[in-house]
C-alpha cells in the first residue's frame, strides 16, 4: 500500500505543490491529493513509479512496510 505521508512529507521537502507533481507525472491535481491524504490507496505501478522519479526517490521508500 502506498503511503501518502511520506510522498507529502518528500514534495515538501523538495518544495513541490501537489500542482508541480502533477504537472511532471501527467497525473492530476486531485488524484495526488487523494493518495496524500490516503484516500486513494491503490494507483498502478506506473503512477508510483512516475512521482518516485519526479520526487527523486526509489519506489520502495513510497510503500508501507
Amino acid at each position: 500500500m502506498l503511503n501518502g505521508v511520506k510522498i507529502r512529507e518528500i514534495r515538501t521537502l523538495k518544495g513541490y505543490t501537489t500542482k508541480d507533481v502533477a504537472r511532471f507525472t501527467n497525473i492530476s491535481k486531485s488524484y495526488i491529493e487523494e493518495l496524500e491524504r490516503g484516500t486513494k490507496q491503490n494507483p498502478s505501478f506506473n503512477k508510483i513509479v512516475s512521482i518516485a522519479k519526479v520526487l527523486g526517490t526509489k519506489v520502495d521508500e513510497l510503500i508501507l512496510d
